[in-house]
């Protein structure tokens, strides 16, 4: 018997597979459509698992000095620079404006 992340994979994989898994949602057949496809999880698992993907997948929040660096095309933590005489916070690899 596959397991749900086994299932959740091959439902990724198949536009037919997400077709039916959505229609078995709204139908509230979930654990039909389980069956069907070899798989002995719970409604109740499907649903814990699919919360747990879902906070993996959240994405990190960045602080507003990182996001400065994202916008500049870097993302390193900032240090003090001197290159070209000019003392600011600037990447490790100096390619912020500042230098």
């Amino acid at each position: 018997m596959k397991t749900v992340q086994e299932l959740y994979s091959e439902v990724i994989a198949s536009d037919k597979l997400k077709k039916a898994f959505v229609k078995a949602m709204k139908a509230n057949k979930l654990e039909d459509f389980l069956k069907a496809n070899g798989c002995e999880a719970t409604a109740e698992e499907v649903q814990e698992f699919l919360e747990a993907k879902a906070a993996a997948d959240t994405p990190i929040e960045l602080t507003d000095d990182q996001l400065k660096f994202v916008a500049a095309g870097t993302f390193v933590d900032s240090v003090e620079c001197s290159h070209k005489g000019n003392t600011c916070n600037c990447s490790n690899s100096c390619i912020r404006d500042c230098c």
